[in-house]
């Protein structure tokens, strides 16, 4: 069985930075940013798609042009040329105008990695310290703040040689530098006896587990705070516009007001996310199965596209901002790499039909609503759980044959069955509350222990 690899990214946060140090910084970053624009402007003038190309016809002008070391034309015009392949994917999948090609106007850099082994980098990551190479014997040292976190989590393994560094991305925050490290490790894969199909909602989150010879088992993840949050903090934002709007007003109050709330709303968003994604890898571990996901691939342009109605009318406006505010994808990728760092496999299957295809004979039917009815088979279920089972029979043939622990059924994976139990509901907490929950529960404990006593 193959090994897989894992990739989690960890942030670091500088001290305070002297006078020269942030003004070389920034100096380095205007240059980053100049100097991935002439790349993608001689990509357009001498058609060339990859960095070998562009390295033949641009690289004596780039370093009359520029005072750095030849290493950051190399990051520069990598990112570049990615940036140019996905201006031309989206130019023919219609998203982007072919006259306008992109800008770099980003305020942070990728660089690429210096170790021992490989000396075309820019950067070197020593654990407290990152090393910029400017130029030939001129290097700027940004130390960095480590945190009990980051040497267990991260530091410890790199240190005994288990993990290993990628590009490092640095951006510029008032007088302090953000550096986020990008830390690979390779995980023993591990064998699965079956497939968990997540179908991700908006108020809730769906998973069918998918065992041979064995019936479906249905999980209901509640996650309706979700858009809860979201509601009341639009609501406050809304509020906070109208109040200093009016005369006089206050542009610097409504400013920072409206970030505070922003990034209240963000950081009760991620916390809840976190705490799902690890509750669904606590299952999957626990029940030893392959994780099988929708590719939502294009997702945001079914939402801007018209409904099919009779009018034709597209979907209103507080609909697509609800739908679009909607953090499917965070769910995802945050369910899939901590998948990854259990060792437990992730595919990703079409999501054509996946709510109105019948799972136990395949007839194709509308759900009314939430309400999902088989007019061939009589089969009656929520359409979520539907979804989820057919994720979880399309997960079943994508699941690498080396990875199942037992010999597979090709033809019918799981035993079928014309109506599916009521599925287990967890109410997905957050941590304050929990740890509420805990002190409640400890005092209540040590009551019953005084009154035996």
């Amino acid at each position: 069985m193959s090994d897989a690899q894992s990739v989690s990214s960890a942030r670091f946060v500088t001290p305070p930075l002297t006078r020269r140090k942030l003004e070389l910084l920034e100096w380095l970053l205007e240059q980053y940013a100049e100097s991935v624009n002439f790349c993608i402007q001689r990509c357009l003038e001498h058609k060339v798609t990859s960095r070998a190309g562009l390295h033949e016809v641009a690289y004596g002008e780039w370093k009359l042009r520029f005072d750095l070391a030849t290493h950051w034309y190399h990051s520069t015009g990598q990112v570049a040329t990615e940036a140019l392949r996905s201006w031309r994917r989206l130019c023919r999948q219609g998203e982007a105008d072919p006259g306008k090609p992109p800008v770099y106007d980003a305020r942070s850099m990728r660089l690429e990695l210096w170790t021992d082994r490989s000396r075309s980098g820019i950067c070197r990551f020593h654990g407290n310290a990152v090393q910029i190479r400017v130029r030939a014997g001129e290097h700027l040292w940004l130390p960095l703040v480590v945190t009990k976190h980051h040497e267990l989590t991260y530091l410890h393994d790199w240190r005994k040689d288990r993990s290993r560094v990628g590009a490092l991305t640095i951006s510029l925050f008032r007088d302090r530098a953000n550096v986020y490290v990008p830390f690979k490790r390779e995980v023993e894969a591990k064998s699965v006896e079956g497939v968990c199909g997540v179908d991700i909602n908006e108020r809730s989150v769906d998973l069918c587990i998918l065992k041979p010879n064995q019936e479906p088992r249905f999980i209901k993840l509640d996650v309706s705070r979700l858009p809860a949050i979201r509601h009341a903090s639009q609501l406050k934002r809304r509020s906070i516009q109208r109040k200093l709007d009016a005369t006089p007003q206050h542009p610097l109050q409504k400013r920072r007001l409206k970030t505070k709330y922003w990034r209240r709303e963000s950081n009760r968003t991620t916390q809840i996310l976190h705490v799902v994604s690890k509750q669904i890898v606590g299952i999957v571990e626990r029940e030893r199965v392959a994780v099988a996901f929708e590719d939502i691939t294009g997702i945001r342009r079914s939402m801007r596209s018209k409904r099919k109605s009779k009018n034709g009318k597209a979907m209103r406006k507080p609909m697509r901002r609800r739908l679009n505010q909607w953090p499917f994808r965070r769910l995802q990728s945050y369910v899939e790499y901590k998948a990854l760092q259990k060792g437990v496999p992730t595919v990703e299957v079409s999501n054509y039909h996946k709510s109105k295809d019948c799972p136990v004979c395949g007839r194709y039917n509308r759900p009314n609503g939430h309400a999902y009815g088989c007019q061939g088979c009589g089969f009656e279920a929520d359409r979520h759980l539907v979804a989820s089972w057919n994720i979880a029979k399309d997960g079943a043939r994508r699941v690498p044959a080396d990875s199942w622990q037992m010999q597979r059924e090709a033809k019918k994976p799981v035993a079928s069955m014309k109506l599916p139990p009521e599925p287990e509901r967890f109410l997905v907490q957050s941590c304050g509350n929990l740890r509420r929950l805990q002190k409640v529960a400890a005092e209540v404990a040590t009551l019953d222990a005084e009154q035996i006593r």
